[in-house]
């Protein structure tokens, strides 16, 4: 994930800090979805940062035995429900289909 998405590592080093070194994959996609709504807040535009976030969550989606943890009810459940309508048209398939599931336990 901090391949992909650079910005999150001052808060994945808060977090490792604050676990002795293990935050826990949860806690990084946690902090991903609070990166993600602020990307796609309120006057947001498609913007290469969102695009690289959303395709590190897609690859999770696509090939975790964890995805419908960590993509559904951390990082999508983690987003506010405006945010995620915004972003619905954007993710890609996987994703797109664990919003779904999560729609769907509503």
């Amino acid at each position: 994930m901090l391949l992909a998405v650079p910005e999150l590592a001052d808060r994945y080093l808060a977090l490792a800090e604050a676990a002795d070194g293990h935050p826990g994959a949860a806690a990084v996609f946690d902090e991903l979805a609070d990166h993600v709504a602020v990307l796609a807040g309120p006057g947001a535009v498609a913007a290469p940062d969102l695009d690289r976030c959303l395709a590190a969550v897609e690859h999770v989606a696509a090939t975790s035995p964890d995805a419908e943890e960590l993509v559904g009810w951390t990082f999508l459940d983690g987003l506010p429900p405006a945010t995620r309508q915004w972003l619905r048209p954007r993710l890609g398939p996987a994703t797109a289909a664990l919003l779904a599931e999560l729609d769907d336990d509503r």
